[in-house]
């Protein structure tokens, strides 16, 4: 089945009980935190299948069984388990694409951990792949999901704080050096940018709906690293429309997005509102200021659930992949201006801004 802009929904491959069943590539804390966990609990999906690196067979081993799952020894023999419907890819930054084309062309569907791929040219051939598949495939930006993200959009495109005129994002949290993290590693794909980066790039494409025109950045290293480890930059959407974002290995928590209006303000304090914990957001406009709270979510269940939706009706991913593209080129244009010292022009390898600009001015 497929839809008039290319995603795919479930043929009847799936469970005898209807389930869609899941395959989940990794066994870190991480995943087991918050993911498996997630799968588990969705009505309508069940988590059949896990694999790991070989160093991480005893824990996955004890994981599957937790959830009545194969453990499989690894990557590729999980991918050719005719049980499994759809994967979950968490695997170092630069084997997204690699294990996205594999689960792909294995006839699963895949919802794969940002950034799906650190150019767009990874992207296009995740997309190509996809449709030669007639398979799903998401960029998992779980904040997007929340209903505290849902009521900020839905405050500006009420128009209450007028025209957007400036996005304020910062996303951080401290890993120690010496921690073995693979956001450590240059040869991993690690640093900030590709990593808490994506999201504080994400919050102002999401709500200007297009890629900036240019971006500025500076980024700094810790000493004894090599990766990205804190960044400033400032991106130029055109029009008086701006953004200025922050992202740090180095420091944090911090999770907070700023929506500033021709008119108003709303200011969301903790963007990774997390389950058991309501969102709170501040409106500030002439009228004075009013905090609106909202009721506490489980933000991964809520990306499992939509993907398997999309998946199961046959309609667009909620987070489609001309997002993903839009990511990477921005990222990109980060690094290139950062190791320039100057500004970098966000240039895309496919003719996708002016279709981005024609469908950010009819959603406003």
């Amino acid at each position: 089945m497929t839809t008039h802009d290319g995603h795919h929904g479930h043929d009847g491959h799936d469970g005898h009980d209807g389930a869609l069943r899941w395959g989940v590539l990794g066994a870190t804390s991480y995943i087991a935190t918050h993911l498996m966990p997630a799968i588990a609990a969705t009505p309508g999906c069940a988590l059949t299948a896990l694999a790991s690196r070989p160093e991480r067979a005893a824990a996955a081993a004890e994981l599957a069984r937790a959830h009545g799952a194969t453990a499989h020894p690894d990557y590729a023999t999980l991918l050719a388990d005719p049980a499994v419907d759809a994967v979950y890819v968490p695997l170092p930054n630069t084997d997204h694409v690699e294990w996205t084309l594999r689960a792909l062309a294995a006839g699963k569907h895949v919802l794969v951990e940002k950034p799906m791929a650190m150019d767009e040219e990874g992207c296009a051939r995740v997309e190509k792949a996809a449709e030669a598949a007639s398979r799903t495939v998401m960029e998992a930006f779980m904040y997007r999901f929340h209903p505290q993200q849902r009521r900020a959009a839905e405050i500006l495109a009420s128009g209450e704080i007028g025209e957007l005129r400036l996005v304020r994002a910062s996303f951080a949290f401290r890993i120690e050096s010496g921690s073995g993290n693979i956001r450590l590693e240059p040869g991993l794909g690690g640093g900030a940018t590709w990593d808490v980066g994506c999201y504080a790039v994400d919050v102002p494409l999401f709500f200007f709906g297009r890629a900036p025109h240019r971006v500025s950045a500076r980024f700094s290293s810790r000493p004894g690293l090599t990766v990205d480890t804190s960044a400033v930059a400032t991106m130029d959407f055109g029009g008086g429309r701006s953004a200025v974002v922050d992202y740090s290995i180095d420091y944090g928590p911090r999770a907070a997005f700023e929506l500033q209006g021709t008119r108003g303000t709303v200011v969301v304090r903790n963007a990774w509102a997390m389950d058991g914990e309501d969102g709170v957001l501040t409106v500030l406009t002439g009228d004075g200021v009013r905090e609106e709270t909202v009721p506490s979510a489980n933000h991964y269940r809520l990306q499992v659930e939509a993907f398997a939706r999309a998946v199961r009706e046959g309609s667009p991913a909620p987070i489609p992949l001309a997002d993903s593209r839009r990511t990477a080129r921005v990222g990109s244009a980060l690094v290139a201006s950062a190791a320039a010292g100057g500004a970098a022009v966000v240039t895309s390898t496919e003719a996708t801004e002016a279709t981005e600009a024609t469908k950010a001015a009819g959603a406003r």
